[in-house]
């Protein structure tokens, strides 16, 4: 085997040395416009032309991509004479658009030719839901929500989520009931079909009085007119401290708590009274504590703050009210979570407990 391809390159160069002009490609370039993953291998064809005046042999037919296979003859190609390179490509589990390259080298020149295959891939059903799990309509997304993480209040955050166009038309997506702090746009805004687009939600800095975790959401629709499903929006909104000199941290607020949980007297199995119960932030530093926000996500406890402003050395009190009706039986095990312009401690989480006896 050794012995042949040596041979064989050995004759290539000897033509080489022989060869004035270079061959003629026919084309360059196929495209195999929109087709379904289900058919398979699509193949494409490129035919030379020997236009110089000696014999011309194919050295080499190389891909870019596994999914790409060229495949020629190893026999000389007369003068005047025609030869093809074939070039299969594999869809299977490659959806969207695609573009592959192929590099031959032949014996009438010593620079490669560029043979180019594209097309665009309409992905199984199979392989489009692996992919892109969440379903709407037409338009399948990588991710059910916009979890746009931790964002700092005056700083821009991005988020991107992928979709895919699995129809056999060209979409144009839409995003409604977009909150004030959120813009968003779709990229780019026709989708043709079996081809890709990424969904880019900013945050554009509005929002000041966003604390902590918000929930959210905003409508998308396929194309204008279409049935529109809700993509939730999660962000976790913090105060950025990092631009505070020394002084100012020397003199900043200092949130302590007179203690991490709120024991609630025990309830009794059939009652329905409310529980009530506290704790104590007392401000020990120089300046103004605010309390930006005291929630929870726990169903059945309220939260209220006695003051949301806490002069040097003074406290407020945190409130909690328990709904018996949202547990009637078992311990009593919640969280609620305050937020404070303390830039030491800004975040606090306290445990509600009790006991239904």
């Amino acid at each position: 085997m050794k012995k042949t391809l040596l041979a064989i390159l050995s004759a290539a160069l000897a033509v080489t040395a022989l060869a004035d002009d270079n061959i003629t490609w026919l084309s360059k370039t196929h495209d195999f416009g929109a087709f379904d993953e289900d058919t398979k291998s699509k193949t494409a064809y490129f035919r030379f032309v020997n236009t110089t005046e000696e014999p011309v042999l194919i050295v080499s037919a190389t891909a870019t991509c596994g999914c790409t296979t060229p495949r020629y003859s190893k026999d000389p190609v007369a003068p005047g004479d025609t030869s093809t390179i074939t070039v299969s490509y594999d869809p299977t589990g490659r959806p969207g658009r695609f573009e592959k390259q192929i590099y031959v080298r032949t014996s009438a020149s010593y620079d490669r030719t560029r043979l180019l295959i594209k097309g665009t891939v309409i992905g199984s059903p199979a392989t489009v839901a692996g992919r892109y799990p969440v379903d709407m309509g037409s338009l399948k997304l990588t991710n059910g929500a916009a979890m746009l993480g931790r964002v700092h209040h005056g700083r821009q955050k991005l988020h991107y989520i992928d979709g895919y166009n699995a129809s056999q038309y060209t979409i144009t997506p839409t995003i409604t009931q977009m909150p004030d702090y959120i813009t968003a746009e779709v990229n780019p805004k026709d989708v043709p079909p079996g081809e890709m687009c990424s969904i880019d939600f900013t945050y554009n800095g509005k929002g000041d009085d966003l604390w902590g975790i918000v929930t959210d959401s905003v409508m998308i629709a396929p194309t204008a007119g279409a049935e529109a499903s809700a993509l939730p929006i999660v962000a976790i909104f913090e105060e950025d401290f990092s631009a505070l000199t020394p002084e100012q941290l020397k003199n900043a607020p200092s949130a302590q708590y007179a203690a991490d949980r709120i024991i609630l007297e025990p309830v009794p199995e059939n009652s329905t009274r409310h529980v009530s119960g506290k704790v104590a932030v007392k401000n020990n530093g120089t300046d103004p504590l605010v309390i930006r926000r005291a929630y929870t996500t726990d169903p059945g406890i309220k939260v209220s703050v006695g003051k949301d402003t806490v002069k040097k050395g003074k406290s407020a009190d945190i409130k909690v009210e328990f709904d018996p009706s949202v547990q009637p039986t078992g311990i009593i095990n919640y969280r609620i979570t305050v937020i404070t312009n303390d830039p030491v401690n800004p975040t606090q989480a306290i445990r509600v407990v009790g006991e239904r006896k």
